[in-house]
């Protein structure tokens, strides 16, 4: 047993850690076991297979993420297999609607969140993590929306993402703020629209645009009285 496959923990007590050798083993062992059911059709079906080898892969990385803090890296293939396990769950005991992918599409993301709360410094991840938590909440809510409303949680989460990266630890940029503006302008367009509000400001634009022609021309044509005797 290595160096680093001990951990000090309080004065005079030592933490004994699992070498990463050890759970990978036992991964390949339990992925060998299920290949041989497989191949015996010993399995009832074939997704219990898949869900059960994407679950094991995913928690083998969460446990390397966990327990060595270097290897902030693991979260990430750890949120996609263990979003691969819940979507192909998903579609054989729910259905095979699109909201499944939303679990892959969530689960990813929090894989990158989890890379940059381990390292501050990590802020890119921000971004992917922010983009994919965004498109799983619009798939979710696409099945029930319309359209424009799931366009409008898109718009709004990726300027949330990119405000984000204003403020964040880490990172306290300047130039997200661009993007983050032009991406909430295109958000309340997409809502306006959702909401039927978009028809009624096609009205108020012109009839604005026509009050505001005549209060100009009004001023201008209008008589001028003085205010007080000339030359006072």
């Amino acid at each position: 047993m290595g160096l680093h496959d001990v951990e000090p923990t309080t004065p005079g007590t030592v933490r004994r850690r699992v070498p990463s050798s050890v759970v990978w083993g036992v991964l390949l062992l339990l992925a060998g076991v299920m290949l041989l059911l497989d191949y015996l059709e010993a399995l009832p079906d074939e997704w219990i297979f898949w869900t059960g080898a994407f679950t094991a892969g995913g928690v083998a990385f969460l446990y390397v993420f966990l327990t060595q803090h270097e290897k902030w890296w693991a979260a990430i293939p750890a949120g996609w297999l263990l979003g691969l396990a819940a979507v192909t769950g998903w579609e054989e005991l729910v259905g095979g609607d699109d909201r499944g992918a939303a679990l892959l599409l969530g689960l990813g993301g929090l894989g990158f969140w989890a890379v940059y709360a381990r390292r501050r410094a990590n802020w890119w991840a921000v971004i992917p993590g922010g983009v994919l938590v965004t498109l799983a909440v619009m798939i979710a809510i696409d099945g029930g929306a319309g359209g424009a409303t799931a366009g409008a949680v898109l718009f709004f989460g990726l300027a949330v993402t990119f405000a984000l990266l204003t403020v964040l630890p880490g990172s306290r940029m300047r130039w997200p703020l661009i993007p983050a503006a032009v991406l909430t302008a295109l958000g309340a367009l997409t809502a306006l629209q959702a909401t039927g509000a978009l028809e009624l400001a096609n009205l108020i634009w012109p009839v604005s645009l026509i009050g505001a022609g005549g209060y100009l021309i009004w001023r201008a044509v209008r008589p001028r009285h003085p205010h007080g005797p000339a030359g006072a």
